[in-house]
């Protein structure tokens, strides 16, 4: 009977194949397939077919689905498709949800797609440093995030966290510092005001 249905859904993932080549091919000039192909093809790939078959999803699949999609993620960021670019790292995460790049890198184009708001990748942010408590690019969104919230004193205190991370006299470390005394400086005037950020 397992057999019978993974039988099944190899029909569905290669009927949602066939119709994305197809939509590739329509009209003789190349568009890509609705993200809700792409998901749902993999979803069924990696998923339902070796949980009916074999009973767990091979990490070798895994891996090869996260790789290729990081780098269509990579691709779509540097064309500035920030919002297809987060759907490809979706799929990253997904495929490998300890991947902290990936998430990093998710929340930097979910930031990206609605005009800079860091709060749209706020979750992604936190996967991401919930993994790896010293990632550089994850810590960078976090304090920007609380800069952008007027949540001065964590500010600082995670571009302080940062700065301990980076080479000494390096240009990240410039930026750095100069974001903490930034950070710094309106703490102390939301002290003086009384309002938030203290």
């Amino acid at each position: 009977m397992k057999y019978r249905k993974a039988s099944l859904l190899a029909v569905l993932a290669l009927g949602l194949a066939i119709a994305s080549g197809l939509v590739l091919r329509a009209g003789g000039s190349p568009t890509p397939p609705a993200p809700w192909m792409v998901t749902a093809a993999t979803a069924l790939s990696r998923d339902s077919l070796f949980a009916a078959g074999h009973g767990r999803a091979p990490r070798a699949a895994d891996a090869r689905v996260a790789r290729d999609a990081m780098l269509e993620g990579q691709r779509l960021r540097v064309e500035r498709r920030f919002a297809e670019a987060a759907e490809a790292f979706r799929v990253v995460v997904a495929a490998n949800p300890a991947n902290a790049d990936a998430w990093a890198d998710l929340a930097d184009c979910l930031a990206a797609a609605t005009g800079r708001d860091l709060a749209a990748g706020r979750d992604a942010i936190e996967r991401a440093l919930a993994i790896e408590p010293h990632h550089l690019k994850a810590l960078w969104l976090r304090a920007s995030l609380e800069l952008q919230e007027k949540r001065y004193v964590e500010a600082a205190a995670s571009w302080r966290q940062l700065e301990a991370l980076v080479p000494p006299g390096s240009g990240d470390a410039r930026i750095i510092a100069a974001n903490v005394a930034e950070a710094d400086a309106l703490a102390r005037a939301a002290t003086l005001a009384g309002g938030p950020g203290n």
